[in-house]
């Protein structure tokens, strides 16, 4: 059975919060019952039909057709099921999901995968500032999952991230896994300024040179690591794109840090880094 269609018919002249429009909070509804859902727009609550044509289809698969940045918290509190997006989206993508899949043809907002506990998010275009960060008030960015960025992302990538894998091909920018507390992070384009900044454990691997790295990062000199040789092999099964991984040598300058706070993290710069 195909998916459950949203098509945007019209131009929302303010912000849409997207948060019930998830495929396990969808089940069970006629198509009717969707269309009459409500939905914020800026200080007004409009339904469904207000903004979309529905077409009827499998509730545990969500496509979005003809999206705009205008619709933000695409995905929200996820559990489970797929959401396919063509078009871009606004902020908070994925926002605390815990499981399912979310995939965006185009770019996403801010705080895309903030706070997320599961579940894998790719986006085909670029992505804001606060990618799988912590939300407003909160110590802890996203515990688990994946996130897939295609094209570039803002900065403070990772901020306060606490597990989890965030993979992005193109460039990202300052402050990368800044006060980050686990997980991993693979830059495959430039990094900018103060990578790591603040971080406690985890790791970023990089496969040029960042344009500036904090003096509270000790290199420990040029290291042949084996976890690096498993990542480059497991991830083009889960990712296509990243098959150019397969080729690369397991060997990376290793700067531990960051040591003004005590840290114990690593930023592995591999070899050949330009």
């Amino acid at each position: 059975m195909s998916a459950l269609t949203l098509t945007l018919t019209g131009h929302p002249e303010e912000p849409v919060d997207m948060s019930p429009l998830v495929p396990d909070r969808l089940r069970g509804l006629r198509t009717p019952q969707v269309s009459a859902l409500l939905l914020r727009c800026g200080n007004r609550t409009l339904r469904v039909r207000d903004l979309f044509r529905v077409t009827a289809g499998e509730a545990g698969r969500l496509r979005v057709l003809r999206s705009t940045a205008r619709l933000d918290a695409v995905g929200a509190g996820l559990q489970a099921g797929d959401i396919d997006v063509h078009g871009p989206v606004g902020a908070q993508l994925g926002r605390k999901m815990a499981g399912g899949n979310i995939r965006v043809e185009g770019d996403a907002g801010l705080g895309a995968g903030c706070g997320m506990s599961g579940g894998s998010i790719t986006i085909t275009g670029r992505a804001g500032d606060f990618v799988g960060a912590a939300l407003p008030g909160e110590r802890a960015g996203m515990t688990a999952g994946t996130i897939y960025v295609h094209g570039g992302a803002g900065d403070r990538l990772g901020d306060r991230q606490h597990r989890g894998l965030i993979v992005v091909e193109g460039d990202v920018g300052d402050y990368c896994g800044s006060r980050m507390l686990a997980g991993t992070i693979i830059v495959l384009g430039t990094a900018g300024r103060y990578v790591g900044a603040g971080m406690r454990r985890g790791t970023i691997i990089l496969r040029h040179r960042p344009r500036l790295v904090s003096g509270t990062f000790n290199s420990c000199g040029m290291l042949k690591m084996e976890m690096l040789r498993l990542l480059f092999r497991q991830l083009p099964r889960a990712h296509r794109r990243l098959a150019s991984l397969k080729s690369m040598l397991p060997l990376a300058e290793r700067l531990a840090g960051d040591l003004a706070v005590g840290g114990k993290g690593e930023l592995l710069v591999l070899e050949g880094a330009g």
